[in-house]
C-alpha cells in the first residue's frame, strides 16, 4: 500500500470519456425568432387578482360553515360576492358533499346557494342529498323555504313527504321521534294547504303516519287535513 502512495498518480490521466449522443445538424434557415413587434396587441386582465381574493374568501367562509354558523357580514359578503358572478359560484366550493354539514347551523347559506343554482344541472343532485340525510327541523325549513320561493316540481316533494314519514317510524328514541314528527305534520299541512304534494299518491301512507301517532296534536290536526282533502277528492 505505501508502494502505491509513493507513486503520486495523477487523477487527471484516469478521466472518464462519458458517451455523448452527437447533437442534430441545425439549418439556420428553420429556426424562428420571437418578434416582438407582433405582440404590440397583449391586454393585462386586471380584474384576476380580484376574482382570487373574492374567490378565497368565500371559500373560506363556506369551509368554516361546514362546522359552524357564519356571521350576517359573511352571508352578506357571500351573497354580495356571488349574486352576478358565475364563475365564483361554479368554483366556490358549495357541493353535494358539502351540503349535509352546512344545512344544520347555516340554513339561509344553503338556501341561497340553492336559489342562484336552480337552472344548473347540479340542482337535481342538491334535492337529492335530502332524501339522504337525516330528517331534521333544518332540513324541513329549508324544503319548505325553496318550495315556496322557486316551486320544486310536485314529484319530487311528494318522495320527500313519504321519506320524512318512513324517517319518523324508524327513530327509535322517542322523544327525538315525538318531537321531529311534529315538525313533519305541520310540515305536510303546509303543503297540502299549498298543494304542492300529489295527496291520492300518499293517502294510505299519511293515513297510516296518522294512526300511528295520533297521539300528537300536531298529527291530530293533520289528520283533519287529510280527511277534508280526501273528502273533496284532492
Amino acid at each position: 500500500m505505501d508502494k502505491i502512495k509513493k507513486l503520486n498518480f495523477d487523477s487527471d490521466q484516469f478521466s472518464i470519456d462519458y458517451l455523448r449522443p452527437i447533437p442534430s445538424l441545425i439549418n439556420a434557415n428553420n429556426l424562428y425568432w420571437n418578434e416582438i413587434s407582433i405582440l404590440n396587441n397583449l391586454q393585462w386582465n386586471y380584474t384576476l387578482q380580484i376574482n382570487s381574493d373574492k374567490l378565497s374568501q368565500v371559500k373560506e367562509i363556506i369551509q368554516k360553515a361546514c362546522c359552524t354558523q357564519v356571521s350576517d357580514q359573511e352571508l352578506k359578503l357571500i351573497q354580495d360576492f356571488l349574486e352576478n358572478d358565475e364563475y365564483l359560484l361554479k368554483n366556490c366550493g358549495f357541493t353535494t358533499q358539502k351540503l349535509p354539514d352546512i344545512i344544520e347551523n347555516n340554513t339561509n347559506l344553503v338556501f341561497f346557494f340553492l336559489v342562484k343554482s336552480v337552472k344548473s344541472s347540479d340542482f337535481q343532485d342538491y334535492l337529492d342529498v335530502f332524501i339522504n340525510i337525516d330528517v331534521t327541523p333544518a332540513t324541513i325549513e329549508l324544503i319548505a323555504m325553496i318550495n315556496y320561493s322557486i316551486k320544486i316540481p310536485p314529484d319530487f316533494v311528494t318522495y320527500y313527504v313519504y321519506y320524512c314519514i318512513q324517517y319518523c317510524n324508524n327513530i327509535k328514541e322517542k322523544q327525538t321521534q315525538t318531537k321531529i314528527v311534529k315538525y313533519v305534520s305541520i310540515f305536510i299541512r303546509h303543503f297540502l294547504k299549498t298543494k304542492a304534494i300529489v295527496t291520492k299518491d300518499l293517502l294510505t301512507e299519511l293515513q297510516a303516519f296518522c294512526i300511528e301517532f295520533t297521539r300528537v296534536n300536531e298529527v291530530s290536526q293533520l289528520f283533519k287535513s287529510v280527511k277534508a282533502f280526501n273528502e273533496l277528492g284532492a
